[in-house]
């Protein structure tokens, strides 16, 4: 049998693309700005900006799927904790030095990564989502890491 993408594979998939896209322009911009310019620590603080919306987001929607799964999933209340800790660390990268603020969203990224893969294993609940999801969330996780990790360096 021929396996369709779903509507909401779709929106997910654009909704990664242009995101991690964004980051990657904004990343490129900072890069590029002479290391003493008063233009490189504004992008960097639009980058650190733009991952602490990413870092809630990322958060929240296991959180969401946690929450409509939540009577037929063990340990929902764990996902749900776990997503607000994310969102908190958004926070955290929000009123930080932007050099700072993306090293917290950097780690906080490859933090989510190791999360979404602990559902293969079986240490937290693969009921909530589909394989794939968990999949490509960790990969688009250590993507923005890495681009959180590149601004940030002088």
């Amino acid at each position: 049998p021929t396996r369709h993408m779903t509507d909401t594979a779709r929106v997910l998939l654009t909704a990664a693309v242009l995101s991690a896209g964004a980051m990657t322009i904004l990343a490129w911009q900072v890069l590029r700005a002479d290391v003493h310019a008063p233009g490189r620590l504004i992008g960097q603080l639009r980058l650190a900006q733009c991952a602490a919306m990413l870092l809630s987001a990322t958060g929240g929607v296991p959180m969401g799927l946690a929450i409509a799964a939540s009577p037929d999933v063990a340990l929902a209340h764990v996902e749900i904790a776990l997503g607000v800790i994310f969102v908190v660390l958004a926070g955290l990268v929000l009123l930080r030095d932007p050099r700072q603020g993306l090293l917290i969203a950097a780690a906080a990224f490859v933090g989510h990564a190791l999360i979404d893969l602990a559902h293969r294993p079986g240490l937290l609940s693969p009921a909530i989502a589909p394989r794939w999801f968990f999949v490509s969330c960790a990969v688009y996780d250590v993507a923005l890491a890495a681009l959180c990790y590149w601004g940030h360096r002088r």
